[in-house]
């Protein structure tokens, strides 16, 4: 069963952030994962969540989710996301397409 990530961006430094966001999709991929969703200006229509750079990544399960998040190859791109930017990210099961 699936596992989609949803990311919220806050970015400080756009430069890094694009250099962040070219290495992690090619190791992404590795991961068996893909984004799908990339969103510099969401648009909130209801409650008081308002997202500043929505991002969604499909990963083939939790756990690809884990290995990816943890594996030795993302450690300097996670710091380099730090760097460039504050986020706040869940990760949910896709059960209605399962």
């Amino acid at each position: 069963m699936s596992a989609l990530v949803l990311i919220d961006l806050d970015i400080r430094n756009e430069q890094d952030m694009a250099k962040y966001e070219d290495a992690a999709i090619a190791l992404l991929a590795q991961h068996g994962a893909r984004p799908i969703v990339r969103d510099l200006k969401p648009v909130p229509y209801e409650g008081e969540w308002t997202p500043n750079f929505l991002v969604v990544l499909e990963f083939p399960s939790k756990e690809a989710v884990r290995r990816f998040y943890d594996s030795p190859e993302y450690e300097p791109l996670k710091q380099m996301r730090f760097k460039a930017a504050k986020s706040n990210g869940i990760v949910v099961v896709d059960t209605l397409s399962g």
